[in-house]
């Protein structure tokens, strides 16, 4: 094959962060991703999405066809084999996972397979994930949170939901905001109408964002 210039090549399209990558460590050529180069590179990971919530809390399992992206789906089923889910946004097939659906056709439900998900919990859609598993869940009226295998690192951990308040009117208040629920692991999103709890108050339309950075 004859060499070519890289200023040669046809130009890339849009990165998606997947994308393989030589590099030489320890005398060695090996390969890397554009994802990983850019948290090396960032004195932090981050986590940013846009959220919605609508209803109350109303589980729901789920045995067969499609999943909805960006809802949270929980592992539950313990008597069967062969399902997996590692291709829809599962870190792992293990009974407990819970994991943000990130396409809808699972490579296969296997025997018994089965998902449980809370229609009262946040839909995200996700803009740049470098933390790892991130998912949510529903924990009350107008209390949410969002959880992790202990990736939010003590002291080195920032959370930012906006808009975090807002006024529609003279007299209606909403206020959005968030907090710490227990270090390392979840966090906690609130909100609120006239300082009552309540659901249903994110934006409709995907305009909540939330951003967490882990700083290194």
């Amino acid at each position: 094959m004859a060499s070519v210039k890289i200023t040669e090549l046809n130009p890339s399209g849009p990165l998606t962060g997947s994308e393989v990558l030589p590099i030489v460590q320890g005398n060695e050529t090996v390969k890397t991703t554009v994802q990983e180069i850019g948290s090396f590179t960032r004195p932090y990971k981050v986590y940013t999405a846009l959220l919605t919530q609508s209803g109350g809390s109303n589980p729901i399992t789920k045995t067969s066809g499609n999943l909805t992206i960006g809802v949270t789906y929980f592992i539950v089923n313990d008597g069967g084999d062969s399902w997996d889910f590692t291709n829809v946004g599962a870190p792992n097939n293990d009974i407990e996972t819970s994991f943000v659906a990130t396409g809808t056709t699972p490579n296969s439900w296997g025997n018994d397979g089965a998902l449980e998900y809370n229609e009262g919990a946040p839909v995200v859609t996700v803009l740049e994930n470098t933390i790892g598993n991130v998912w949510f869940s529903y924990g009350g009226v107008g209390y949410y949170q969002v959880n992790s295998n202990e990736l939010f690192t003590a002291d080195k951990t920032t959370a930012i939901l906006s808009p975090n308040l807002y006024i529609e009117t003279d007299t209606d208040v909403y206020t959005n905001y968030v907090s710490w629920t227990s270090l390392e692991s979840s966090l906690s999103i609130i909100t609120a109408y006239n300082n009552a709890y309540q659901d249903s108050t994110l934006n409709s339309n995907g305009n909540v964002m939330l951003e967490i950075k882990v700083y290194n």
